[in-house]
């Protein structure tokens, strides 16, 4: 059994271009975002989404925040003033990827490995039926899961066209069902291997400088090229709730701890990675319950 008596799948969507760094550059990017080593697929690793929940929580929270805090996600000091949090979290896994397109602005990809990572976490908080998966073997196909398309699909530099698999419908009628009011309309399926390419190269690169004060030019090897997951990037993180552990707050049941988190902390938005100061980061929230159609 996992740790934690409640549990949620919280899904984020980034309203403005995210970099959580830093990672291994795959290209000629200085400051890379975080990526799975295995798979070259970008994450948030749980400890920056942990501190940008706890961070949010405290402001929420007002007077209260910074003790309340202490005993839900737990505090350092000396032995006997210290002890552990009461929520866990995953990393948070990107499930949809926008990419420029011939028949929208833009359209969401995902992948069936993605698909068959998100039906396992998924089962974790339970109470979900979550179709199988069908793997898609032929780089040149893709499949529509929710929106219309013409047989033809343009993504970035790629050709890909439709492919009628009656499998995946199920997920269609899925993420509809997760994703109502938060997505763009359009998402296709596409192999293992054009997704990877896609998160790899169609990332968002963007060039800083650092200018001098006294002659308003750039300093001289000031110029960085900076990577970004896009806006309109969708990813998810499961979280564990547990009773607080805190000796003058064992009041506090997971119950309790999650309903704080969830409704009173980061009930609708939250800013994760770096950039604060440059609008950098800002995602909707949505937290999913372990019920059919459970939404927090």
């Amino acid at each position: 059994m996992i740790w934690g008596k409640e549990k949620r799948l919280c899904i984020l969507y980034a309203l403005t271009p995210v970099h959580a760094g830093s990672g291994q550059a795959l290209r000629a990017v200085d400051l890379p975002i975080q990526r799975e080593r295995h798979t070259g697929i970008p994450i948030v690793q749980s400890s920056g989404i942990k501190g940008s929940i706890r961070d949010w929580c405290e402001k929420a929270w007002g007077s209260e925040g910074k003790d309340l805090a202490d005993k839900i996600f737990g505090k350092a000091g000396e032995t006997g003033s210290n002890w552990a949090g009461a929520v866990t979290l995953t990393d948070a896994k990107l499930l949809l990827f926008p990419v420029r397109s011939n028949v929208a602005p833009f359209v969401h990809i995902t992948s069936p490995s993605v698909l068959k990572r998100f039906k396992d976490d998924m089962d974790l908080i339970g109470g979900h039926e979550i179709p199988e998966i069908v793997n898609l073997t032929n780089s040149e196909h893709y499949v529509p899961l929710m929106g219309n398309f013409d047989d033809d699909v343009i993504l970035e530099d790629i050709i890909v066209k439709k492919a009628s698999n009656s499998a995946y419908k199920t997920w269609g009628d899925k993420l509809r069902e997760v994703f109502t009011d938060l997505i763009n309309a359009k998402v296709i399926l596409v192999t293992d291997e054009v997704f990877g390419y896609l998160t790899r190269m169609a990332t968002e690169v963007q060039a800083h400088i650092a200018i001098e004060d006294e002659t308003g030019t750039a300093k001289d090897g000031s110029l960085r090229y900076q990577e970004y997951l896009p806006s309109d990037s969708v990813l998810y993180f499961v979280a564990f709730f547990a009773d607080v552990r805190a000796k003058d707050a064992s009041g506090i049941k997971a119950s309790e701890v999650a309903r704080k988190i969830t409704d009173g902390g980061v009930s609708s938005h939250i800013q994760i990675g770096g950039d604060f100061t440059l609008g950098k980061g800002i995602c909707k929230v949505r937290w999913i319950k372990p019920s059919v159609g459970g939404r927090s």
